[in-house]
């Protein structure tokens, strides 16, 4: 019955998950599969594998546990969809290269960063303080690789709490925000890549001041709680120019 689940978290974890909580035991193993889905094993050896799981699994614990389950996932939903856009708009390589997150071409996410690494690695703090904790020396080969490995890392915890979000029911199959969140966070963290690198803006110019400030809002009507923060979002923004995910040239 546990597989794939078993092998990932343990056959004991799993039992006791089914018996305690059945929002937890879907979580998880949807997470395992997530897991199996990713190239994050070409990244970590065997050992470093279990202990992330453990720790996976004790995080998806904490939300499934808490005294508001649904307040709590998104609290962490934001946390790790913020630290996912830090890799993720740098993971993303220019066309004609294929992009595994389906995000280049939206307005405001172009690709273009990957080829600003090195730079970036001495420009931003956040960056070099990732790449030297590692204590490797910086090189291109060496930020890459540090930035896949956090990339898909941090991509397999956030696809997990999604999994815990949407079988709490916080999740609308007409019209669901999770994408377009994701879209908002990355062009935001763009935006400020670029101004570390003194690049100019990728929006038009009518909109390149309002833009990143009105993505950045969409974090804080996640938090607020409303049923549908996407809808929200569209809604608040409509009369202006802010562009939406799907006007982009994808």
């Amino acid at each position: 019955m546990f597989g794939w689940l078993g092998k990932l978290f343990g056959v004991r974890t799993a039992v006791e998950t089914s018996r305690r909580n059945p929002v937890l035991l879907a979580a998880v193993a949807k997470s395992a599969t997530i897991y199996s889905q990713i190239p994050l094993g070409e990244f970590i050896g065997e050992e470093t594998r279990a202990e992330q799981a453990r720790q996976l699994y004790l995080k998806i614990n904490e939300i499934c546990n808490s005294r508001d389950p649904l307040t709590t996932c998104r609290e962490r939903l934001c946390v790790t969809m913020l630290e996912l856009a830090m890799y993720q708009v740098l993971f993303i390589p220019p066309a004609p290269d294929d992009d595994v997150t389906g995000l280049r071409g939206e307005p405001g996410i172009t690709g273009e960063l990957k080829e600003h690494l090195f730079e970036l690695s001495r420009v931003n703090d956040e960056l070099h303080a990732l790449l030297s904790a590692s204590g490797e020396p910086i090189t291109r080969d060496s930020i890459w690789e540090i930035l896949s490995r956090s990339y898909w890392e941090t991509y397999w915890l956030l696809e997990s709490i999604n999994a815990v979000r949407i079988e709490l029911g916080d999740y609308d199959d007409d019209d669901d925000w999770y994408r377009a969140f994701m879209h908002a966070v990355g062009a935001n963290s763009e935006h400020l890549y670029r101004r570390n690198l003194d690049m100019s803006s990728c929006f038009d110019e009518d909109v390149a001041d309002i833009a990143p400030t009105a993505y950045s809002i969409f974090t804080d009507i996640v938090l607020s709680g409303t049923e549908n923060p996407g809808l929200e979002w569209r809604e608040y923004y409509k009369d202006s120019n802010v562009p939406f995910m799907g006007d982009g040239t994808q």
